[in-house]
């Protein structure tokens, strides 16, 4: 069975009048973080940070009982901003979606499930290298055809680290605890759940000026819920791309 290759004009096509709505909204807190930018250069410490996240991932889900399943890989495609004030307290926000379908073979006919991902998040930094930080996180699924959708959503807390390397680079971690609710929806029908997640990231970034840098890392995704015991783990390279305000 030939699996579907990335159609941009199909893609958002496809998307409704409620994928518009959460686009919209995702692109309003954007530019509310760009406009804190002024404020940013008129004090020593401050800055806004904004640009273009990619994460290229493949889904593998265990079920209880069954043979688990694995998708291809696929490309989640968004953006992402921080604003970093002087007394170290940042706010930072990303909105990516899926830029094809993950798809599983192993179900006839075969399955083709896209995907939403926001979160938004408050925290403080500390030493310059090391923070942490707590928020909210929505993960939408949703099945072409059935429109079957599983949304993930909850708060999180979390630590991050970064250290130089040599000259313009430097590594970078984060690790994420995440106690989520799961809600499946099927026409009329509705079930949920609590979940258990956590979430690790760890790269390089090089800064190619005082303006923009780009880093290249691998982030792991890992969720089991409390009742069905499904779990589901997303894996794979991200490469991102920032522009400093």
């Amino acid at each position: 069975m030939s699996k579907s290759r990335p159609d941009p004009i199909g893609f958002f096509r496809d998307r409704g009048r409620e994928e518009m709505k959460r686009i919209a909204g995702t692109v309003v807190a954007f530019v509310l973080l760009l406009s804190m930018s002024g404020a940013a250069h008129s004090e020593e410490g401050k800055k806004i940070v904004g640009g273009l996240k990619t994460w290229t991932n493949n889904w593998n889900r265990e079920v209880p009982g069954s043979a688990s399943m694995q998708s291809n890989s696929i490309m989640l495609v968004g953006w992402g901003a921080e604003a970093l004030f002087s007394n170290r307290v940042f706010l930072e926000a990303s909105y990516l979606m899926s830029f094809q379908d993950y798809i599983f073979d192993q179900t006839h006919p075969a399955s083709q499930r896209e995907r939403n991902d926001f979160e938004a998040a408050i925290g403080k930094q500390f030493y310059r290298t090391m923070g942490c930080f707590f928020g909210f996180r929505s993960t939408q699924i949703t099945e072409r055809g059935t429109q079957f959708k599983e949304t993930e959503y909850g708060p999180f807390v979390g630590v991050r680290g970064a250290a130089p390397l040599i000259n313009a680079v430097s590594l970078f971690g984060r690790l994420t605890y995440l106690p989520l609710s799961e809600r499946k929806t099927h026409t009329t029908t509705t079930s949920k759940e609590k979940a258990t997640a956590w979430f690790a990231a760890a790269g390089i970034k090089y800064d190619f000026s005082k303006r923009i840098n780009g880093s290249l890392g691998y982030q792991y995704e890992t969720s089991k819920g409390e009742n069905t015991k499904i779990k589901d783990t997303f894996a794979g390279l991200t490469f991102d791309v920032m522009y400093v305000f």
